[in-house]
């Protein structure tokens, strides 16, 4: 269970205090496939970042699996954070190390509960590309493979630390239609066999009702509606959602 309570983020500009995040409570239960979900420039990236204190929320209480972690430093983050795995836009794998090098490399920076030896680290990055359709690739470079495959690498490379959740920050919207759905099945495949929690971000209305669970609709820093998929798309409240919906419909 992940409870953000009252989560705020202000960042001091140049005309004065930016409110990204305002007031934001939610709950995200265990094993759950959540979506957060609004135009760029909701707050949907910088409220999940608070979950793994890669932003410092400015006031409010992260608390996971009833763990207060909102002041964490140190071994105590790194521990926190081999717990998260984080699934980025743009894959953020490192140009020169190749497949197998890419996925390995968390398991060398997690915590001492987390790390896995030299020697067992190579089967497990080869059994986690196998999970995600990729043996054989491990030789290979980012650069000679498709985005989707490079995705598979990230979300591999995620799974190194065996993380209890997933991040997943705009995961699918550098793919393909094809390629989408071929990431969400594999998200919730990892969601069904693993037990992992996903929360999603997305600005797309169609990768939200076709794999969450529960979804929350952002709108400048505030959390506008909240409910399960099927009553947040089928039976909208909020005047944001139902923009979505209509813009949604127009095929845009």
């Amino acid at each position: 269970m992940i409870e953000l309570t009252n989560i705020s983020k202000v960042y001091d500009t140049p005309a004065g205090p930016f409110h990204a995040i305002d007031d934001v409570t939610l709950s995200i239960g265990s094993g759950d496939i959540f979506g957060i979900i609004g135009e760029s420039g909701a707050g949907k990236s910088t409220l999940v970042r608070c979950i793994n204190l890669l932003e410092q929320p400015t006031s409010g209480s992260v608390v996971i699996d009833g763990h207060d972690v909102t002041s964490l430093r140190g071994r105590d983050l790194r521990e926190l954070r081999a717990d998260i795995g984080m699934i980025f836009q743009r894959f953020s794998l490192f140009e020169q190390r190749t497949v197998l090098d890419n996925v390995i490399f968390p398991a060398t920076l997690a915590s001492t509960g987390k790390r896995v030896s030299r020697a067992e680290a190579p089967e497990r990055a080869r059994k986690l590309l196998a999970l995600v359709g990729l043996e054989g690739k491990e030789g290979s470079y980012p650069s000679q493979l498709s985005g989707g495959q490079q995705q598979r690498v990230a979300i591999a490379r995620a799974l190194m630390t065996s993380p209890k959740t997933l991040l997943c920050d705009e995961a699918t919207s550098a793919l393909d239609t094809l390629t989408t759905s071929q990431v969400l099945d594999l998200l919730g495949r990892i969601n069904r066999e693993l037990g992992v929690t996903i929360v999603l971000i997305t600005h797309s209305l169609a990768v939200a009702r076709r794999i969450c669970n529960h979804v929350v609709v952002m709108d400048h820093g505030h959390v506008v509606e909240q409910g399960t998929a099927e009553e947040i798309f089928s039976n909208p409240q909020a005047d944001v959602t139902r923009a979505l919906l209509q813009f949604e419909g127009e095929g845009r």
